[in-house]
């Protein structure tokens, strides 16, 4: 369980840090950024390596039902679908409300429904209970944070710019606000995707048959979650590029740097994903729903510490960093208690053995 934790916690920092590098990218559009980090991150970095590492890795994929490589793919599908909404609400509410929203509501349905899919039964114990509370705690601090973020928003109104070059144009409130809900809810399909193949698949277990390491196996399923992600990230990337006519746009000076930057960025989310993989699964039956509440939470600190950091709270109310220091503060107790939980359900069983 600690080491469940740890890996969780480490998926997070990766999460919360992958981004940064685009901070240093300049003269691209948005699909030129985007589209060179999806098409790193959901193909070249993930599939190549475990193609490099993982024991059989195609061959795992004969033992499986095709409704359930199907279901894997339509899930991450979704899943890539909701990272591209969340790029576009970013610019759209800036990105303490953003990163608040999303995850927030990617937090909500990625952890509950798994729970619930996989650990009903345990929902009616102290322990389930208490896992329970930990989410919905996780999530009032997820949503502390996004009231923070408005107060940032309403004290820096006065010296707000005009939209960066290479973003797409600032809509409405309501419209970002929307926006980044449903890359939430369409992002969940990560975790969703990862709950079917492993634990409904039984992916993970076919691949420990074929000779591989608990890590090495986990790989196999994240290989059809990104190859999923693929088809419809890259998919609206391409379209962008053709309607906009930007595919120039990767032949500016600096352009070099700029995949490097956005190769990084891909490694980054890997490490992300691997790690919150290793996580799941050494918390076993309850890793997709406890794993993910930590791997969020955690993730959205780093985040914010991050934008402290790169100075986007400069300029900023005390009254919005009191509102963000208290949001921080719940999602720690809500990690703890989420922990308590499922020490407490493992305990439980082992006392029944």
């Amino acid at each position: 369980m600690t080491m469940g934790i740890a890996w969780a916690l480490l998926g997070g920092f990766f999460l919360g840090t992958f981004a940064l590098p685009s901070k240093y990218i300049k003269n691209y559009t948005w699909e030129n950024t985007w589209g060179a980090f999806f098409f790193f991150g959901m193909l070249v970095v993930p599939v190549v390596f475990a193609s490099l590492v993982v024991n059989d890795l195609w061959a795992t994929f004969v033992h499986v039902s095709p409704g359930i490589i199907f279901g894997v793919m339509a899930l991450s599908f979704l899943w890539g679908t909701g990272f591209c909404c969340w790029g576009y609400g970013l610019s759209m509410v800036g990105l303490s409300l953003g990163y608040a929203l999303t995850m927030g509501t990617m937090a909500l349905v990625g952890s509950m429904l798994p729970f619930f899919l996989g650990s009903a039964a345990d929902a009616a114990t102290l322990g389930g209970a208490t896992v329970i509370l930990g989410i919905l705690v996780c999530i009032g601090g997820v949503a502390i944070n996004g009231y923070a973020g408005m107060q940032r928003e309403k004290s820096q109104a006065a010296g707000e710019t005009e939209d960066q070059p290479g973003r797409p144009g600032k809509k409405s409130m309501l419209a970002g606000l929307l926006v980044c809900v449903v890359a939430g809810v369409l992002s969940s399909g990560l975790n969703i995707a990862f709950h079917v193949g492993n634990v409904k698949g039984k992916i993970y277990d076919i691949s420990v048959g074929l000779g591989n390491a608990p890590w090495q196996a986990g790989l196999s399923t994240w290989t059809l979650v990104f190859l999923g992600g693929f088809i419809s990230s890259v998919g609206f990337s391409t379209i962008l590029l053709c309607k906009n006519k930007t595919w120039k746009g990767f032949k500016v000076e600096g352009s070099g740097m700029n995949l490097a930057f956005a190769l990084l960025m891909a490694i980054g989310h890997f490490l992300c994903i691997f790690f919150y993989g290793l996580g799941a699964t050494a918390l076993g039956k309850l890793g997709t729903s406890v794993a993910f509440a930590i791997f969020q939470s955690s993730s959205l600190i780093i985040g914010c510490g991050l934008g402290f950091l790169t100075g986007e709270w400069k300029g900023s109310s005390d009254r919005s960093k009191r509102w963000l220091f208290i949001g921080m503060t719940v999602l720690i107790v809500g990690i703890v208690v989420v922990s308590f939980g499922n020490y407490a359900i493992t305990v439980a069983k082992a006392a029944t053995k």
